[in-house]
């Protein structure tokens, strides 16, 4: 039996996209790790079901790691993040998220349509906005 640390643990479960997704059928956001489990908790928020999320990849890598089995293969992530989904798990309609992070509601359905793409700093805030939605939130409705 092979045990890693939780820091090793921490970084391997990084290679695996976390989703929060509404479930008008449930009446909660619902979260799953893609490429390494299924729906697998919810909560009221996104906020809420984000930390649940990383302790349940963290786990199942330490889980898997430590049985001598090989952790399945990540998903290639992609370059750019997707603002339709980061709005929709935030709870956000196309103009709120817009005057949240500061550009158009045209600008933002652009993107959402894949007709451009986010760069720079956008970019940036957007990936941010995905792994921690909390933090930006506050950050941006402070200032």
């Amino acid at each position: 039996m092979k045990k890693i640390s939780a820091k090793e643990a921490t970084r391997l479960a990084r290679n695996y996209p976390l989703s929060v997704r509404w479930s008008d059928e449930d009446q909660v956001f619902v979260g799953s790790i893609t490429g390494l489990v299924g729906e697998c908790c919810h909560g009221n928020t996104p906020e809420e079901v984000i930390p649940q999320l990383k302790d349940i990849a963290e786990d199942l890598v330490t889980y898997l790691t430590g049985k001598a089995q090989t952790l399945p293969e990540p998903p290639i992530h992609s370059s750019d993040p997707d603002p339709a989904a980061i709005r929709k798990a935030m709870g956000f309609s196309q103009t709120q998220f817009a005057q949240l992070i500061g550009v158009s509601v045209r600008t933002l359905h652009k993107w959402e349509q894949h007709t451009s793409s986010p760069s720079g700093a956008a970019k940036t805030l957007l990936k941010i906005a995905a792994t921690h939605p909390q933090s930006v939130r506050e950050a941006l409705r402070s200032a």
